[in-house]
């Protein structure tokens, strides 16, 4: 079966050097074209430069559209200017390259459709969207990465998981109530959200709840063996997590300890339990906690290993007005109404 994709694709710019190819063509066919280019980069002065070498006075490029670099030298006659100087030569742009290959692509184009050029014919490179790779996400993510590994901390949570922590945590932000992490192992993903939440300046806890000591209950549901994933203690953790503010750290079996936590209202739970009565348990506690609109995350939903948590996720919620939807990173979420 053809995709989508695939039946527009031969449509799709490969690669900045398809770009100047389709964009020689084109002002070969229709040199009247007024251009404008965005990103004074590497590529955009070579291709400013040979076009004027081979196009002569043909080639009239309006400017270069660069906020970082606007003000300096022109390029074959082309000014450097920025992105609200560009909306004042409007009138004199037909076409606008975009000579970058990377996530910025994505914001770029937000600008020009929600301005005056919105209108202009765009030629531009086509990428398939990656969350991961998204220019943000991918700092604070790389940053986290290195300072865990540098420390010798182990975490199991993929990037695509971190990606919607670091969403879904966007997406609270402004929500009553804080955020709690329940199965924390050596503290990975704790420390990934607090960096996130530090960065969005959200003024919540994070509350983080595990034995620490690997998981216990066993049900004929949940394949995990018991004692795996135990960490040692909750003393490597708590000094993992010493350069935030605002973390409260529950050592012990959930089921004796959350009553005493003093959770009142949550905007977002990070669920990676596993095992069957653990999730139920959690579900059953935490889901009139939740603000309307918060957001529950449950780990391990997808992975056969662990059925136990989507039994139990999928047995609470039957009966519910949420939905249990599928993230990108294949854990669930549950958005409370």
């Amino acid at each position: 079966m053809i995709s989508e994709g695939s039946l527009i694709l031969k449509d799709c710019v490969g690669g900045l050097d398809e770009l100047v190819r389709r964009l020689f063509d084109h002002l070969q066919m229709k040199p009247e074209t007024r251009v404008a280019f965005w990103g004074k980069t590497y590529p955009a002065c070579k291709t400013l430069v040979e076009f004027h070498q081979i196009l002569g006075d043909k080639f009239k490029p309006v400017c270069v559209i660069d906020n970082f670099k606007c003000g300096s030298a022109p390029v074959a006659d082309a000014p450097i200017v920025s992105f609200e100087q560009a909306l004042d030569l409007s009138d004199s742009i037909d076409l606008i390259a975009i000579m970058v290959d990377s996530a910025s692509i994505y914001s770029i184009l937000e600008q020009i459709a929600e301005s005056k050029l919105s209108g202009k014919a765009i030629l531009c490179v086509h990428r398939d969207a990656d969350p991961v790779t998204e220019t943000e996400f991918a700092r604070l993510s790389d940053a986290c990465h290195q300072t865990l590994t540098r420390k010798g901390v182990l975490w199991y949570t993929s990037p695509e998981n971190w990606r919607c922590c670091y969403q879904y945590l966007q997406q609270t932000a402004s929500l009553e109530g804080d955020v709690a992490e329940f199965g924390v192992y050596q503290g990975g993903s704790a420390y990934f959200m607090a960096t996130v939440m530090k960065e969005l300046g959200m003024n919540k806890r994070l509350h983080l709840f595990d034995s620490f000591s690997g998981i216990q209950e066993q049900s004929p549901l949940d394949q995990a063996t018991p004692n795996s994933f135990a960490s040692g203690g909750s003393e490597g953790v708590r000094a993992l997590m010493s350069e935030f503010d605002g973390v409260n750290i529950v050592p012990g079996d959930i089921f004796e300890t959350f009553a005493g936590a003093g959770l009142k209202r949550l905007s977002l739970a990070h669920i990676d339990c596993d095992q069957y009565a653990t999730t139920r348990f959690l579900c059953e506690s935490l889901y009139p906690l939740m603000a309307s609109g918060g957001i529950m995350m449950f780990q391990n939903y997808a992975y056969g290993a662990a059925y136990g948590e989507r039994v139990a996720v999928d047995a609470f919620f039957r009966d519910k007005p949420e939905a249990v939807l599928f993230g990108y990173d294949r854990a669930a979420f549950v958005v409370k109404l």
